[in-house]
């Protein structure tokens, strides 16, 4: 046996769950998902065909008690899904290393990057890429000729939460008196269209091999409930740089943008480390990270490419899940 993978934090990652368990079938290997999470009641956690409980990622037994799960159900690989473990894996990654365990993680660095818009700003500009005016609430107040509508969230928001859009300045003096907003992040409109990014980074070359754009046509709490592929040179051009130039970048990256069909400018907005919730429209197009992740790691020829399927339409729905007991 190879060993096994374990997707942590897995929550409602359903079609993530799955992802991997047809990789593993495509590729004939003895080898299963384990799903944790901190309450058995998530469903990709109930769905899976092993599970293991886990305090919640900032708790000091998160570590240990991962660990021990590695071990007991021989588990080779992890994967993390949400933001706020990602730097915690990725400081321990020599303690997982050493048990032969390799987590799909970037660099503290890249991580640190994506963690704090106000860094993420400063790194695009530091590297020449397009992006967004930005300022802090304050300063945003004190400039006459700051320009409005404008949009307003948190520094380190997550899933759209406390993100609003701002149309003149006395609704912005409005939300900064309303509550604790001093750690907002101000930034001018974006042009165009919503896109968000899917790019696979080599865990071996660090070389990006894959870009994968889709628009967002409906979100939902957050995240993408209807997306399509498109066909933008410009940003996968742009999106193969950036990942190429963010330190110590590995396996699946996931940045938004705002893109111009018609003027073809591209605004740079989000960097996030890790698979993004509508990624199951970049695999059903034929972007197969999951399997180009293991191949690479398995030493097998690589079927890595970049033809998926162009305007191919996600639409996402509810489904129930049914428990004894």
């Amino acid at each position: 046996m190879i060993g096994n993978l374990l997707l942590s934090c897995a929550g409602r990652r359903v079609e993530l769950l799955r992802i991997w368990e047809k990789t593993f079938s495509d590729l004939n290997l003895d080898a299963e998902v384990v799903a944790t999470d901190a309450q058995p009641f998530a469903p990709a956690f109930a769905l899976a065909r092993r599970q293991a409980i886990v305090p919640r990622v900032t708790h000091p037994e998160f570590i240990p008690r991962m660990l021990q799960i590695c071990n007991v159900h021989h588990i080779r690989w992890i994967i993390p899904t949400i933001d706020t473990e990602l730097p915690i894996l990725a400081r321990e990654r020599d303690k997982f290393e050493a048990a032969g365990v390799h987590i799909m993680v970037s660099s503290l660095e890249t991580i640190a990057i994506g963690a704090d818009k106000r860094r993420t700003h400063e790194w695009f500009v530091a590297h020449d890429f397009p992006t967004f005016e930005q300022c802090s609430i304050d300063e945003a107040l004190a400039c006459k000729d700051w320009k409005y509508p404008c949009f307003a969230k948190p520094a380190d928001g997550s899933r759209s939460v406390g993100a609003a859009r701002i149309e003149s300045r006395e609704a912005l003096e409005i939300r900064k008196n309303s509550g604790n907003h001093d750690n907002d992040v101000i930034e001018s409109l974006g042009i165009g269209l919503e896109v968000t990014v899917d790019a696979y980074v080599s865990v071996k070359t660090g070389k990006c091999l894959c870009v994968v754009p889709r628009r967002r046509l409906e979100v939902r709490d957050g995240e993408v409930s209807k997306a399509k592929t498109i066909d933008a040179p410009e940003i996968v051009e742009t999106v193969r740089r950036v990942a190429e130039t963010l330190p110590g970048a590995c396996g699946t990256i996931c940045i938004q943008l705002f893109w111009d069909p018609t003027t073809h400018q591209v605004q740079l907005m989000e960097i996030n480390p890790r698979f993004g919730g509508g990624y199951p429209l970049s695999d059903a197009a034929g972007a197969h990270f999951a399997r180009w992740f293991i191949e690479e790691e398995l030493d097998l020829p690589s079927t890595a490419n970049e033809n998926w399927m162009r305007d191919l339409v996600m639409l996402r729905y509810d489904q129930s899940v049914f428990l004894r007991g």
